[in-house]
Parts: structure tokens; C-alpha cells; sequence
């Protein structure tokens, strides 16, 4: 840690990932933790059937209960696992609700952003929770009543904690995301986390709980989502999360639980989690995430804030002409304006560089910088207002409704895809679809790339065995340590999974992978079967590798033509 008069506040450079690993090495006791069922993958898994319709009448299981997950999620490996938290019948009928939903998207020809994925590679249902409750309150109470998602809610966070929901859906070959942090202060970027002390970084995960509800059954296939139990202890976590050495680490002791539809997991927005990869062809993984808040993160009065901006600005933008420093006026708008996005309609006002949108205070501090006009002001702090309103106001669900009602039923997406059809949104020509499609994408990423089938690829190894090492292929097998593990190996390669692919490879990065040399070096990108691999060398190309090249059919190709592997 710094010392000094800074010592209060973390750099991205005080970061140390052995600090880190002897955090997260830790083992989980099952003495720890007497009413799990068992520990799964270091996480305290419950049978939460019991409690799924709502609380049995036991007040000393619920009590005792209470305690032990919040032991578990606060000092212990801060995520638990609740098997059947709610009922499957009820998860297919709110995923019904989803799916119409969904459907009526697609058929307004709009994409739902998503804070780490592109838009469009997901499915994304905002708001999900508002959007549940008008749509069918029956599906909405039956969905809601489970005591034991209750119980997870009261142990981080006590009574009176907001639900939100967010649907997603990750489609067939959906890739990993990043290994990241969560709400509040992993919505920021480094800049701005280091400008916050240590006890706010503290105190960010304090005020959230995560979790989602499995709206289908989930094996490692489908990509479920990867944890790293213990990593919500790590201070810096939310300085660390970005930095390669710390995303290759986890791409090695990450664990992924499977899960069955109405299972619950619940853990630290400050554990470092990241979506899998859907490696599935047919599987819509779609699950149900929650973000709970504090009764505590909320303001204690309502205050019209967007009346003292209109009724400020004019004075503080004479003042500021007239030689009031930038300084001393942005403290004026820190105690005038809203400084913080949220909560917001991110349908209507969804990011566009960063995680979360302008807030009153940037429109305002934007507008002292730009010499707007008060009028100018009004009239943008009245958008900013509109964005904000929620997407189930009258006219909005009437609209919505109508677009539910012209993709067909409200039983339209799920019928779609239960036939075996192409997902809602379908392919090139459809009305309302945006950008190429990721066949197009594939075929500009081997635009210019060399693809060596499985057995010219063994013959220039062979060929250059005797070669300089410097001339030689170098092989890069980018899948993930399932997959290596799964298959096995071509002889010869090395592992640089997907995730840190561009640090490890650059020579500019500070974290290059010792067997690559330079940029005229000869590498050859690996995947499962030659799909992904084809970007990976179009993204190493891009960085200067003039003979980046792929395998076609990847290592299962290899494989097919009797060519040898080995394990990982």
C-alpha cells in the first residue's frame, strides 16, 4: 500500500496478485457452514426447495439460516448456491412474459445495450422487474414469493433492500466476458475508482447484493457464469479487475457451477465473476439477474434537483464570466445537481462511452464548459428528465403491447424457438436489423489471413523442426482450460486463453508471453473448431502480426485427421 498523506487512497500499481492469491486459494470448512447440503466447487450449496413458495413458519431455521449466509458471503467465500429457490413452474412462466418480450424487441427493430457485451450479441430485457409485474401480476407473485430469495436478500443487506431485474439471454456461441466487478464503484473506470478512498471502495459492495435465477437448466456448456470465491476480499479488487495479470489468473482458478432451472446464486458484487461461453448450438441460455440495493443507498429526503440547476445556472454562468474559477463552480454543481446516474432507464438512456450515462451534474458542468444558453440547459435537463421515466408508463406499455401483439402471440419467441427456428431477430434482410451479420464478421476477420488446414500446419512444424526457434509457428491455442482439458492439446503449442489473447501477445503491453518475440514472428491461432480463432488472428494482425494465420477446423479438425494431442 502507498504511504504517506495518500495512503488513504489505492493505485492501480499497489495492486499484487500473490496478495490476491493467497486470498482466494482459501478452502471453505463444511463445519463452517452446518445447513449446507454440501460444498460445491468451494461454494456452500442449499436445498432452498422448502422455502421456494414462501417462509415455512420456522423462525429459528430462518433465523439461524440468515446467519450462516451472510457468514458466508461476508467472510467466508462471498457466494452461495440456493437449489431450487424458485418454483420451475413459475420461472417458465415469467420466462414466457421474457421471451414475449424479447420477441416484441426485435419486432421494433432495436437492440438492448449491454454494459459487457456488444449490442445485439445478447438478448437483454431491462427493467425486467416493472416490466413482469404490469405484464402478468399473477406470474409476478408466484415468481416473487420465495422466502429463500428473501432470506439472501436480509442477510447482506437487512429489510426494506429495492429489487431490480435484468433478463439476459446469452445465444448459442455467446463468448466469455471479462472477469469484472460490479455495482457501484465497478461502474467506474480506474481514473475515477482512485480518486475514491479506501473505506468508499469498502463500502461500495456493502450497499448491493448480486445474484441470478437459472431460467433454464445450465451445464458448462451453456457458459454459466465463472466465479472466483474469495475475491471480494481483495481491497484493490476494483483497481485490479482490468489488469491482464489478474484476468489470467482467473481464467485459471475460476470455478462455473451448473444449474438447474429455479436455482439461485447469490454473491459479493466485488467477487470477480465474468458469463461463460455458451459453446452450445441450440441453447438460449437465459437467466434472471438481480441487483438488490440498500434501504441505506437511497437519500434520505426528495429533493427537486432539477429545479435548483434551472434556478442556479444562471447566476453560476455570469459568475464564471465574470472570473470565478472552474473549480469553485464545479463544487457548486456537485451540491447542486445530481451527481449520480442511477437509478435510470438505461432502455431510454443507455451508455455511450462508459457504464452509465451523463448525469444532471455532467449536463451541468458540460453546459459552464460550452457557455450554453439557460434555455439551452432547460431544454437538455427536460430530455435528461424523459430518459429517465420509467418504460412502463401508460403510453410506452400500450406501445409495447402492440408490438407483443404484431410479432404474432405473446407465446411468439418461445414457440419460435421451441420449433427449432432462428432466434427472434432472425438474419440478413429482416426488418429492423442493424449492422452485418456475424457471418459477414467472419468472413472480413479472414479477409487477408492465411487458414492452415490441420495437416499443412502439421507439416511446417515437422518441416521446421530443425528451424530456429524464431522461425517457427508458434501455436496458440486460445480456448479456455475446459476445453484443453476436454480435448486435449496440439503438440508443441502454448496456452494464451482468449481473455488476455492481445496483453499477452503484444510487445508493448508489459505482460507479453515469453514464447512470443516479436511482430514478424509467425503465430497461428487454435480454437475448438475454427470459428473463434479466425478473430483472434484478425485481432493480432491488427496489432502487427503481418503473418498471423488460424487453423481451420480447429483442434477438433486436427483431431478428425488422425493427428496426435496431448494433454494440457
Amino acid at each position: 500500500m502507498n504511504s504517506g498523506p495518500d495512503s488513504a487512497f489505492g493505485s492501480r500499481h499497489d495492486c499484487d496478485l500473490d496478495a490476491f492469491a493467497a486470498l482466494v486459494e482459501q478452502t471453505a470448512d463444511p463445519a463452517d457452514y452446518p445447513l449446507a447440503t454440501r460444498i460445491t466447487q468451494g461454494v456452500p450449496t442449499y436445498d432452498a426447495a422448502p422455502l421456494a413458495h414462501g417462509p415455512t413458519g420456522d423462525t429459528e431455521h430462518r433465523r439461524a439460516l440468515r446467519a450462516e449466509l451472510a457468514a458466508a458471503l461476508v467472510d467466508g467465500p462471498g457466494i452461495v448456491l440456493l437449489e431450487g429457490a424458485v418454483p420451475p413452474e413459475a420461472v417458465d412462466r415469467a420466462s414466457q412474459v421474457f421471451w414475449d418480450l424479447i420477441a416484441a424487441q426485435h419486432a421494433q427493430g432495436g437492440l438492448a445495450g449491454d454494459h459487457f457485451a456488444k449490442p445485439g450479441a445478447n438478448d437483454r430485457v431491462w427493467n425486467a422487474l416493472e416490466k413482469l409485474a404490469v405484464a402478468d401480476a399473477d406470474a409476478f407473485i408466484d415468481y416473487h414469493r420465495s422466502d429463500a430469495v428473501a432470506v439472501a436478500c436480509e442477510a447482506w443487506l437487512g429489510p426494506r433492500y429495492q429489487l431490480t431485474e435484468q433478463v439476459n439471454v446469452v445465444n448459442p456461441g455467446g463468448e466469455a466476458q471479462h472477469p469484472h466487478r460490479d455495482y457501484h464503484m465497478g461502474f467506474l473506470t480506474d481514473d475515477e475508482a482512485e480518486q475514491f478512498p479506501l473505506q468508499a471502495h469498502r463500502l461500495s459492495p456493502l450497499l448491493t447484493l448480486q445474484g441470478a435465477i437459472a431460467h433454464c437448466d445450465m451445464g458448462t456448456e451453456t457458459g454459466p457464469t465463472m466465479y472466483l470465491p474469495h475475491s471480494h476480499k481483495y481491497e484493490l479488487g476494483y483497481l485490479a479487475w482490468r489488469r491482464p495479470e489478474f484476468i489470467e489468473y482467473f481464467s485459471q482458478h475460476r470455478v462455473q457451477l451448473p444449474l438447474r432451472t429455479g436455482d439461485a446464486v447469490f454473491f459479493s458484487p466485488a467477487m470477480f465473476h465474468a458469463a461463460g461461453h455458451n459453446r452450445t448450438a441450440d441453447v438460449h441460455r437465459i437467466a434472471n439477474l438481480l441487483q438488490i440495493s440498500s434501504a441505506f443507498g437511497r437519500a434520505t429526503e426528495a429533493v427537486d434537483r432539477t429545479r435548483m440547476v434551472n434556478a442556479v445556472y444562471p447566476t453560476l454562468r455570469s459568475r464564471v464570466a465574470s472570473g470565478l474559477d472552474r473549480a469553485s463552480a464545479a463544487n457548486v454543481v456537485a451540491a447542486c445537481a445530481e451527481g449520480y446516474a442511477f437509478p435510470t432507464n438505461l432502455e431510454r438512456d443507455q451508455p455511450v462511452d462508459g457504464l452509465a450515462p451523463p448525469s444532471q451534474a455532467d449536463l451541468m458542468n458540460r453546459a459552464l464548459d460550452e457557455d450554453w444558453a439557460p434555455e439551452q440547459l432547460r431544454h437538455e435537463l427536460d430530455l435528461h428528465d424523459e430518459r429517465h421515466r420509467s418504460a412502463v408508463g401508460e403510453d410506452d406499455w400500450n406501445r409495447l403491447a402492440e408490438a407483443v401483439r404484431a410479432a404474432g402471440t405473446r407465446r411468439a419467441g418461445a414457440e419460435l424457438l421451441g420449433a427449432g427456428a432462428a432466434p427472434v431477430g432472425g438474419g440478413i434482410g429482416q426488418p429492423g436489423r442493424r449492422g452485418i451479420t456475424v457471418d459477414e464478421m467472419l468472413a472480413e476477420a479472414r479477409d487477408g489471413i492465411r487458414r492452415f488446414t490441420p495437416v499443412q500446419l502439421a507439416d511446417a512444424l515437422e518441416t521446421e523442426t530443425g528451424s530456429a526457434p524464431d522461425d517457427q509457428p508458434l501455436v496458440i491455442d486460445i480456448r479456455d482450460r475446459d476445453d484443453r482439458e476436454r480435448t486435449g492439446m496440439i503438440p508443441g503449442s502454448i496456452s494464451i486463453p482468449l481473455l488476455v489473447l492481445e496483453w499477452r501477445c503484444d510487445p508493448a503491453s508489459g505482460a507479453t508471453n515469453p514464447a512470443v518475440k516479436s511482430l514478424d514472428q509467425r503465430v497461428v491461432t487454435v480454437c475448438n473448431e475454427g470459428y473463434t480463432s479466425s478473430f483472434a488472428a484478425a485481432s493480432l494482425k491488427r496489432l502487427g502480426f503481418e503473418q498471423a494465420a488460424d487453423l481451420e477446423g480447429g483442434v477438433e479438425g486436427w483431431a478428425a485427421a488422425g493427428l496426435p494431442l496431448i494433454e494440457p
